[in-house]
């Protein structure tokens, strides 16, 4: 599995942003191996961030290379002042009792007997 984390500083949405947003994420739950996905926003700094579940490393470059999403990467100078994007492999997770999208797909980690 894959986690793909967004973490960017906004600047102001508008319509043109929403409904690309809107176009990548209906997108993104249509390709097989998306898990699901979260936001944050930090409440001191405003910072957010998108954490996006993926069960394989195929599913995730489908995103990447989708055209809304390459239109958007093109246009986000209008919509964020600056971004970062983490891409890791999740070697485990454990859930008790946390609505998560990855509470259906537990996974032993090291240490875990």
């Amino acid at each position: 599995m894959f986690l793909t984390s967004f973490i960017f500083d906004k600047k102001e949405y508008d319509e043109d942003f929403y409904k690309l947003d809107k176009k990548i994420e209906d997108f993104s739950k249509d390709i097989a191996g998306f898990i699901g996905m979260e936001s944050f926003t930090d409440v001191q700094s405003g910072r957010l961030i998108n954490n996006y579940y993926w069960d394989n490393r195929e599913g995730l470059e489908l995103l990447m290379n989708n055209v809304e999403h390459l239109r958007a990467k093109e246009q986000s100078g209008k919509w964020i002042a600056g971004f970062q994007v983490v891409i890791a492999k999740i070697e485990g997770a454990h859930n008790v009792n946390l609505d998560h999208p990855l509470s259906e797909h537990p996974m032993r980690y090291r240490g875990e007997k």
